[in-house]
This record gives C-alpha cells, sequence and structure tokens, in this order.
C-alpha cells in the first residue's frame, strides 16, 4: 500500500527534524491533504508558479522544498495576492507542500556540507558562533584567490560573471568559510577561526567594506547558487530513506530554474 502525506510527513521530520530549525523559521508543513496517498515527490529550491505547473505535468501530488512556501502570517487568502494564488493553485490541485530550510541547512548533507564537499575541503568543522549555519576546512593546498573562485564557479556550475568579491585576487588563501545561501553575518566569525577566505549569499556594502577592513576575502557567489544543490540532494537524502519504507515512491529533483536573477 502506498505512503498517505501524514505517514511520509512524519518520516521527513524523522530524517531531519524540524525542530532543529531556527526559532524565526517556518520548516515543515506548509500545506497537507493528510489521507492522500503519495504519488511521486518533487524536490525544489523554491516554489513558483512554474514548479507548481511542473509537478501537475510531472504528476507529483507532494512538493518537498527548500525555502518555506508559507514564512509569515497570512491574514488572508486572496487570488489577488501572488502568493496567496499559488496557495489556491496548490490546494485546488491536491499538492501537499513540505519545507525543510533552516534544520536542512545545518544537516549532514545539507546545503553548506554538502558545499564543503564539493569543494573538496578538509579537516572540516563548524564555525563556533554561528549556531551550525556556517563552516570552515583547508584546501588541499593554497591557491590565489581568483584562482580559488575560477575553480569554485566551475565545480558549482556557478557564471563568474554573477560573482562578486573582496580582497585582492592574488592574495594566497588556504582555509575557506562558507554558508550556503544568506551568511554574511557570519563574516567576523569566519575571520575569528582564521579564514583566508569566506564564501556566502546576499552580502551587503558595509559587510564587504568590513571585510576590507578585517583583511578576509569575502566571495559572493549569490543566494540561488550556493543553494541550488537541494533539488538533486535532498531527492538523494529523503528519497534513498523513504524507499526503505516504500520503493514505490519516485523522489524527483526539479528542473526549472528558480533563479530570479538574470544577467545582461
Amino acid at each position: 500500500m502506498t505512503m498517505l502525506i501524514r505517514d511520509i510527513f512524519k518520516e521527513f521530520n524523522e530524517i531531519i527534524p524540524s525542530e532543529n530549525a531556527a526559532d524565526w523559521d517556518n520548516s515543515g508543513e506548509q500545506i497537507q491533504f493528510s489521507n492522500e496517498s503519495v504519488n511521486r515527490v518533487l524536490t525544489t529550491l523554491e516554489v513558483t508558479n512554474d514548479v507548481i505547473d511542473e509537478a501537475i505535468s510531472r504528476g507529483c501530488n507532494l512538493i518537498l522544498s527548500h525555502h518555506p512556501l508559507i514564512f509569515s502570517k497570512l491574514n488572508t487568502i486572496s487570488d489577488k495576492q501572488p502568493k496567496q494564488e499559488m496557495i489556491m493553485k496548490l490546494i485546488s490541485n491536491k499538492i501537499s507542500v513540505y519545507s525543510a530550510h533552516t534544520n536542512y541547512d545545518i544537516a549532514e548533507g545539507g546545503t553548506s556540507d554538502y558545499l564543503t564537499k564539493q569543494l573538496k575541503l578538509k579537516e572540516v568543522s563548524v564555525i563556533p558562533g554561528t549556531d551550525g549555519f556556517a563552516m570552515a576546512g583547508l584546501l588541499k593546498d593554497e591557491m590565489k584567490l581568483g584562482n580559488f573562485i575560477k575553480k569554485a564557479c566551475e565545480i558549482t556550475n556557478t557564471p563568474l560573471k554573477e560573482v562578486r568579491f573582496t580582497g585582492d585576487t592574488e592574495k594566497t588563501i588556504r582555509k575557506v568559510g562558507l554558508c550556503a545561501g544568506a551568511g554574511s553575518e557570519f563574516v567576523l566569525n569566519a575571520f575569528n577561526v582564521g579564514c583566508d577566505t569566506y564564501i556566502t549569499g546576499d552580502v551587503k556594502y558595509h559587510t564587504a567594506q568590513d571585510s576590507l577592513d578585517l583583511g578576509i576575502s569575502v566571495v559572493d557567489m549569490g543566494h540561488f547558487h550556493t543553494e541550488k544543490s537541494f533539488a538533486v540532494q535532498a531527492a538523494n537524502i529523503y528519497g534513498s530513506q523513504i524507499k526503505l519504507i516504500d520503493n514505490s515512491i519516485e523522489f524527483i529533483p526539479s528542473e526549472v530554474d528558480v533563479n530570479p536573477f538574470s544577467m545582461l
């Protein structure tokens, strides 16, 4: 018998507990048709109209997203509001939604941990004072900052023209700090543990200026590019565990590009 939505939600919470999410977060159940059988699961970084259409066209009645569909309090449900219109569209098509956000970020194999593996960092550890979100490790060999940025872009399939950074491209680096998504508030923490450079997204002007004063290079690879691994990795992490219970359930990584930014 195929697993029910309520049962797979419980299993999701066993795999990576939503209780581990930050207090301000809204990880876990977003929309639940508890007594519906799970057909197929679409994994995605973000729930958008295009992703919903993809779920419908591919026969998925469950979306597993990284970013929560519902984040702030909803006082009304109106088709005049884009986010709420999406919720109505999901409900009318009986599509459930579950989000694994900050609890996934800090999990083994989660966004930051996976980024350390992509970059092949050694002696990886959590940076103190970052609640598990930021990590640091060593490159196998010293590199020039400019060469490292090019290599990181190649490894993560990030267009070089979309990357911003501070510091001298000729600077030699070895210890790398990182936080997938938006983690610019942890630059000082990375500096305090001896990081030569720090990778994250959504870096503000004043944070960039502060990094120059500290002498740590900050590489802003963008929120999307540091977290886009979620669709594939979540399908692997959750899918491998669920298949031990119900091998008929298929986890499908979304093929929709949800990056909101474009470059000329």
